[in-house]
């Protein structure tokens, strides 16, 4: 049952066992070969392990077999911003958005996309959309005070850093980002 194959390599995933993982989506894909969720999903695990140009293949796959797929399109963004291609980054959220347009983490994707960019004022607009679909996320309060940060509104990015520090004291991240403001 390739379904029970992908629900146990999803285990083997959150469980950081990242090898077997793979093993356990190979599977999968053995039983369904077109199975683009499988594809994902053990694009992510290539990620999780830095191979990014296995992971960026695998994306592409499955988008071949499913071009809607929302979490797809906002995964292969995921791994061209690490492979440090912003604007192709940019436009697979893009995609991912017409997919899928209430999708708060591909906002924030977007976002960091835009900072990557330069581009402060567009990010911020980004993180304040993500901040309405996901209003207690205290990754998307950092990003947005990075955006502020970038257009030298310092007050509020202290402020937008201390709402991510009120929901996670221990983000060391947002702590040095509120140093910095």
């Amino acid at each position: 049952d390739p379904e029970a194959l992908l629900n146990h390599a999803n285990v083997l995933k959150a469980l950081g066992r990242h090898e077997e993982a793979l093993a356990g989506f190979d599977r999968a894909l053995a039983v369904k070969p077109g199975f683009a969720q499988a594809l994902n999903n053990r694009g992510t695990v290539y990620k999780a392990l830095g191979r990014f140009d296995e992971a960026l293949a695998d994306y592409d796959r499955a988008l071949t077999l499913a071009p809607g797929y929302a979490e797809a399109l906002n995964n292969r963004g995921s791994v061209l911003q690490d492979l440090k291609r912003p604007a192709e980054a940019l436009a697979s959220y893009d995609m991912a958005l017409r997919a899928q347009p209430d999708y708060a983490a591909a906002f924030n994707n977007r976002g960091s996309a835009l900072l990557d960019l330069g581009r402060h004022a567009d990010a911020l607009g980004c993180f304040d959309r993500a901040l309405v679909l996901r209003p207690q996320d205290a990754e998307v309060l950092n990003n947005r005070g990075n955006a502020l940060q970038g257009l030298l509104r310092h007050e509020e990015a202290v402020a937008s850093y201390d709402r991510a520090l009120a929901l996670r004291p221990d983000y060391g991240e947002a702590q040095g980002n509120r140093g910095q403001a």
